[in-house]
Order: structure tokens, then C-alpha cells, then sequence
């Protein structure tokens, strides 16, 4: 059986409900688990063309967070990645993204959604694969500019690296 729906099914959902998401940001750490790098993925947004983004997507019926924010990273940077997450892991930060501008949160005219955000430090190689066009490492202090982010997630990881804290 297949967690994916008929094309038409899936967006009369997405027209109809909130959709539950996960998002990362990997982090290199050094032995103090103080932060060297974060990873961003370089992707194509529905609305905003080409930009840079956390890891991430749906949560499918009946599988934790844990392991849909597993699966995601897997599927999107490449099994030689190496990354513990606990089965009971808590967000950091819950995000949620409108169809269209509102006061709080973001803009992704695809759907209302609901993201729980995780920073989740790794090691390995990266290997940029499904909608990751590219991925990139940069030091906290030289992330890209606002304009450069997808969907808002300058603030969504600004408030879990401050979350993190």
C-alpha cells in the first residue's frame, strides 16, 4: 500500500485541510554541540522560484514525527547520512504556513500547513537528492539573506536556533 494519493486526492485535501509537516535544519556540532554549520537545501518553491530551505515535508497517516523527519532527511540528503533522533522528539518550534498573507506565520500558496521544526545535528555525507536541487553548509553568522529563503524559514530557523538555546 502506497502513502501517497491519486493526484486529484491529494489536492482536494490539501484544498480542504491542514497538512502536518516536519522540518530540519542539519547542524554540524562540534564536541561541545555548539554549532559549526547548518544545512540548507537549494529547491524550487511554488511561488518564490529558487531558494534556500530546511529538509522537510508531510508526516504520513500512523508514522511518528520522528519517523517522517528520518525518512525526510534520508530521502533528501542521502543514506550516508548519520543522525539520531528519539522516538518521543519534540519540536523545537511549531511553524504554520497560509495560503495567503495573515498576520502570524508564512505564505505557501499550495496549502495550510502545520510544520514541527527540529534542528538535528548530523554527520556523514550529503548527497542532495529528491526536491533538493543543491544542498549547502554555512556558519550561523553568514546564513543567506531573507530574500534567499523559501516560504519564510529565515524566522521558522532563526526561532529554533533561538529555541535551541
Amino acid at each position: 500500500m502506497s502513502n501517497w494519493l491519486e493526484a486529484e486526492d491529494w489536492k482536494w485535501v490539501q484544498d480542504t485541510v491542514p497538512v502536518v509537516c516536519v522540518d530540519a535544519a542539519p547542524l554540524r556540532v562540534d564536541a561541545a554541540g555548539e554549532i559549526q554549520r547548518i544545512g540548507l537545501i537549494f529547491r524550487e518553491t511554488p511561488h518564490q522560484g529558487r531558494k534556500w530551505c530546511m529538509v522537510g515535508g508531510r508526516v504520513f497517516r500512523n508514522e511518528s514525527l520522528a519517523e517522517a523527519m528520518g525518512r525526510h532527511l534520508r530521502e533528501t540528503l542521502g543514506d550516508a547520512l548519520r543522525f539520531q533522533i528519539r522516538p518521543d522528539e519534540q519540536p523545537l518550534y511549531v511553524s504554520q504556513y497560509f495560503t495567503h498573507q495573515r498576520e502570524v506565520g508564512t505564505l505557501d500558496p499550495r496549502q495550510h500547513a502545520v510544520a514541527m521544526n527540529y534542528c538535528v545535528a548530523v554527520e556523514g555525507d550529503v548527497s542532495a537528492a529528491g526536491e533538493a536541487l543543491d544542498f549547502g553548509w554555512f556558519s550561523p553568522s553568514e546564513l543567506p539573506p531573507s530574500e534567499e529563503f523559501g516560504f519564510g524559514q529565515d524566522l521558522v530557523l532563526a526561532a529554533c536556533l533561538a529555541a535551541r538555546e
